[in-house]
Protein backbone atom coordinates (compact mmCIF):
# COMPACT_ATOMS: atom_id res chain seq x y z
CA UNK A 1 0.00 0.00 0.00
CA UNK A 2 1.33 3.27 -0.75
CA UNK A 3 2.26 5.90 1.77
CA UNK A 4 -0.16 8.41 0.57
CA UNK A 5 -4.02 8.37 -0.71
CA UNK A 6 -5.25 9.04 -3.70
CA UNK A 7 -6.76 12.13 -3.86
CA UNK A 8 -9.50 12.09 -6.86
CA UNK A 9 -12.41 11.18 -4.99
CA UNK A 10 -14.12 12.78 -1.91
CA UNK A 11 -13.03 9.71 0.64
CA UNK A 12 -9.46 10.48 -0.48
CA UNK A 13 -9.43 14.36 -0.17
CA UNK A 14 -10.32 13.36 3.68
CA UNK A 15 -7.50 10.99 3.49
CA UNK A 16 -5.35 13.03 2.60
CA UNK A 17 -6.31 15.86 4.78
CA UNK A 18 -5.78 13.78 7.85
CA UNK A 19 -2.43 12.69 5.99
CA UNK A 20 -1.03 16.30 5.50
CA UNK A 21 -2.60 18.69 7.46
CA UNK A 22 -0.69 19.15 10.60
CA UNK A 23 -3.65 21.22 11.84
CA UNK A 24 -5.38 17.88 11.54
CA UNK A 25 -3.30 15.34 12.93
CA UNK A 26 -2.14 17.96 15.73
CA UNK A 27 -6.25 18.21 16.75
CA UNK A 28 -6.09 14.28 16.68
CA UNK A 29 -3.04 14.20 18.84
CA UNK A 30 -4.63 16.84 21.54
CA UNK A 31 -7.59 15.03 21.70
CA UNK A 32 -5.20 11.21 22.38
CA UNK A 33 -3.65 13.74 25.21
CA UNK A 34 -6.66 14.64 27.22
CA UNK A 35 -8.00 10.58 26.79
CA UNK A 36 -4.86 9.87 28.61
CA UNK A 37 -4.86 12.26 30.90
CA UNK A 38 -8.60 11.68 31.94
CA UNK A 39 -9.09 7.83 31.21
CA UNK A 40 -8.12 5.06 33.60
CA UNK A 41 -7.12 1.81 31.48
CA UNK A 42 -6.64 3.54 28.02
CA UNK A 43 -4.97 1.09 26.19
CA UNK A 44 -7.96 -0.34 24.83
CA UNK A 45 -9.70 2.74 23.41
CA UNK A 46 -6.28 4.09 21.90
CA UNK A 47 -5.74 1.08 20.00
CA UNK A 48 -9.57 1.32 18.76
CA UNK A 49 -8.63 5.12 17.84
CA UNK A 50 -5.77 4.31 16.43
CA UNK A 51 -7.79 1.24 13.97
CA UNK A 52 -10.13 3.62 13.34
CA UNK A 53 -7.30 6.81 12.51
CA UNK A 54 -5.78 3.59 10.15
CA UNK A 55 -8.47 3.24 8.52
CA UNK A 56 -9.38 6.94 7.69
CA UNK A 57 -6.27 7.34 6.21
CA UNK A 58 -6.89 4.02 4.10
CA UNK A 59 -3.98 2.40 5.68
CA UNK A 60 -3.71 -0.84 7.58
CA UNK A 61 -1.88 -2.05 11.25
CA UNK A 62 0.76 -3.83 8.28
CA UNK A 63 1.89 -0.67 7.17
CA UNK A 64 2.90 0.25 10.66
CA UNK A 65 4.82 -2.58 11.91
CA UNK A 66 1.99 -5.56 12.00
CA UNK A 67 3.74 -7.30 9.93
CA UNK A 68 5.59 -11.04 9.25
CA UNK A 69 9.19 -10.50 10.41
CA UNK A 70 12.45 -12.01 7.99
CA UNK A 71 13.36 -14.07 10.67
CA UNK A 72 10.85 -15.56 13.13
CA UNK A 73 13.41 -17.62 15.91
CA UNK A 74 15.96 -14.70 15.76
CA UNK A 75 13.08 -12.12 16.82
CA UNK A 76 11.60 -14.38 18.97
CA UNK A 77 15.26 -15.72 20.92
CA UNK A 78 16.39 -11.39 20.89
CA UNK A 79 12.92 -10.23 22.42
CA UNK A 80 13.19 -12.70 25.25
CA UNK A 81 16.74 -11.91 25.93
CA UNK A 82 16.59 -8.21 25.87
CA UNK A 83 12.91 -8.49 27.98
CA UNK A 84 14.28 -10.87 30.84
CA UNK A 85 17.57 -8.33 30.75
CA UNK A 86 15.67 -5.07 30.82
CA UNK A 87 13.42 -6.28 33.58
CA UNK A 88 16.26 -7.52 35.62
CA UNK A 89 17.87 -3.91 34.95
CA UNK A 90 14.86 -2.38 36.15
CA UNK A 91 14.10 -4.42 39.12
CA UNK A 92 17.80 -4.00 40.81
CA UNK A 93 19.07 -0.57 39.21
CA UNK A 94 16.37 1.84 37.55
CA UNK A 95 13.72 1.27 39.81
CA UNK A 96 15.89 1.78 43.11
CA UNK A 97 17.70 5.02 41.26
CA UNK A 98 14.15 6.27 41.05
CA UNK A 99 12.74 5.82 44.09
CA UNK A 100 15.94 7.44 45.63
CA UNK A 101 15.10 10.45 43.43
CA UNK A 102 11.35 10.71 43.94
CA UNK A 103 11.07 9.41 47.28
CA UNK A 104 8.42 7.50 46.48
CA UNK A 105 7.95 3.32 45.92
CA UNK A 106 6.62 1.45 42.63
CA UNK A 107 3.46 0.81 43.29
CA UNK A 108 2.33 -2.52 42.68
CA UNK A 109 -0.55 -2.67 45.17
CA UNK A 110 -2.48 -4.15 42.05
CA UNK A 111 -1.00 -6.92 41.89
CA UNK A 112 -1.03 -7.78 45.62
CA UNK A 113 -3.76 -10.68 44.96
CA UNK A 114 -1.03 -12.16 42.56
CA UNK A 115 1.01 -13.38 45.28
CA UNK A 116 1.11 -17.25 45.20
CA UNK A 117 -2.08 -17.52 43.24
CA UNK A 118 -1.91 -19.89 39.69
CA UNK A 119 -4.95 -18.49 38.68
CA UNK A 120 -4.28 -14.80 39.43
CA UNK A 121 -0.87 -15.74 38.09
CA UNK A 122 -3.03 -17.03 34.83
CA UNK A 123 -4.83 -14.31 34.59
CA UNK A 124 -1.97 -11.96 34.30
CA UNK A 125 -0.17 -13.63 31.86
CA UNK A 126 -2.91 -13.47 29.62
CA UNK A 127 -3.23 -9.97 30.25
CA UNK A 128 0.45 -9.41 29.89
CA UNK A 129 0.00 -10.84 26.02
CA UNK A 130 -3.04 -9.47 24.67
CA UNK A 131 -3.65 -6.59 26.38
CA UNK A 132 -0.43 -5.45 27.32
CA UNK A 133 2.19 -6.54 24.75
CA UNK A 134 -0.20 -6.80 21.70
CA UNK A 135 -1.87 -3.78 22.32
CA UNK A 136 -0.14 -1.41 24.14
CA UNK A 137 2.53 -2.02 21.13
CA UNK A 138 0.33 -1.31 18.30
CA UNK A 139 -1.55 1.68 20.34
CA UNK A 140 2.10 3.58 21.53
CA UNK A 141 4.49 2.22 19.25
CA UNK A 142 2.44 1.34 16.40
CA UNK A 143 0.06 4.15 16.07
CA UNK A 144 0.79 7.22 18.51
CA UNK A 145 4.68 7.39 17.71
CA UNK A 146 3.59 7.07 14.25
CA UNK A 147 1.17 9.78 14.39
CA UNK A 148 3.65 12.12 15.89
CA UNK A 149 6.13 11.49 13.73
CA UNK A 150 3.41 12.27 10.99
CA UNK A 151 3.15 15.88 12.79
CA UNK A 152 6.77 16.70 11.85
CA UNK A 153 7.05 15.04 8.56
CA UNK A 154 8.77 12.10 9.34
CA UNK A 155 11.75 13.94 9.54
CA UNK A 156 14.79 12.53 12.33
CA UNK A 157 13.49 15.26 14.35
CA UNK A 158 9.79 14.06 13.92
CA UNK A 159 10.77 10.04 15.26
CA UNK A 160 12.81 11.28 17.80
CA UNK A 161 9.70 13.98 19.08
CA UNK A 162 7.75 11.19 18.81
CA UNK A 163 9.48 8.30 20.68
CA UNK A 164 9.35 10.64 23.45
CA UNK A 165 5.93 12.15 23.15
CA UNK A 166 4.56 8.93 22.84
CA UNK A 167 6.86 7.25 26.10
CA UNK A 168 5.22 9.77 27.97
CA UNK A 169 2.22 8.81 27.10
CA UNK A 170 2.85 5.44 27.99
CA UNK A 171 4.12 6.53 31.11
CA UNK A 172 1.36 8.79 31.96
CA UNK A 173 -1.40 6.14 30.95
CA UNK A 174 0.53 3.99 33.90
CA UNK A 175 -0.03 6.74 37.12
CA UNK A 176 -1.82 3.96 39.24
CA UNK A 177 2.21 2.81 39.40
CA UNK A 178 2.99 6.01 40.87
CA UNK A 179 5.49 8.56 40.03
CA UNK A 180 8.48 5.81 40.15
CA UNK A 181 6.09 3.85 37.79
CA UNK A 182 5.30 6.52 35.63
CA UNK A 183 8.94 7.30 34.91
CA UNK A 184 10.10 3.92 35.33
CA UNK A 185 7.42 3.03 32.07
CA UNK A 186 8.34 6.17 30.30
CA UNK A 187 11.81 4.97 30.03
CA UNK A 188 10.98 1.01 29.19
CA UNK A 189 8.67 2.86 26.75
CA UNK A 190 11.47 4.69 25.29
CA UNK A 191 13.44 1.32 24.94
CA UNK A 192 10.88 -0.16 23.31
CA UNK A 193 10.56 2.66 20.90
CA UNK A 194 13.89 2.45 19.78
CA UNK A 195 13.67 -1.22 19.26
CA UNK A 196 10.54 -0.50 17.15
CA UNK A 197 12.29 1.96 14.98
CA UNK A 198 16.29 -0.12 14.96
CA UNK A 199 13.57 -3.23 13.89
CA UNK A 200 12.87 -1.12 10.82
CA UNK A 201 9.17 -0.09 12.54
CA UNK A 202 8.21 -3.40 12.58
CA UNK A 203 6.17 -4.07 15.84
CA UNK A 204 6.78 -7.70 16.81
CA UNK A 205 10.53 -7.70 18.66
CA UNK A 206 8.91 -4.70 20.80
CA UNK A 207 5.61 -6.70 21.50
CA UNK A 208 8.00 -10.02 22.58
CA UNK A 209 10.27 -7.52 24.66
CA UNK A 210 7.25 -5.83 26.11
CA UNK A 211 5.63 -9.68 27.05
CA UNK A 212 8.69 -10.88 28.19
CA UNK A 213 9.37 -7.70 30.66
CA UNK A 214 5.32 -8.35 32.16
CA UNK A 215 6.22 -12.19 32.38
CA UNK A 216 9.51 -11.71 34.09
CA UNK A 217 7.73 -9.03 36.70
CA UNK A 218 4.60 -11.03 37.44
CA UNK A 219 6.47 -14.48 37.92
CA UNK A 220 8.54 -12.71 40.55
CA UNK A 221 5.51 -11.59 42.18
CA UNK A 222 3.72 -14.54 42.15
CA UNK A 223 6.76 -16.23 44.49
CA UNK A 224 7.51 -13.35 45.97
CA UNK A 225 10.66 -12.59 45.16
CA UNK A 226 10.04 -9.17 43.81
CA UNK A 227 12.04 -6.45 45.75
Amino acid sequence: MSDQPESDTLRGRFSALLWNNRWAIAIELLLVILLVARVRNVSILLLMIGWLSLLLRRNGWQDVGMSRPLNWRTIILIGIGIGILYQLFSINILVPVLHHLTNTSLDLSNFEALRGSVAQLALWLVISWTFAAFGEEMAYRGYLLNRFADLFGKTNFGWRSGVVASSALFGLAHSYQGVTGVLETFISGVVLSCLYIINKRNLWLPIIVHGMIDTVGFLLIFFNLYP
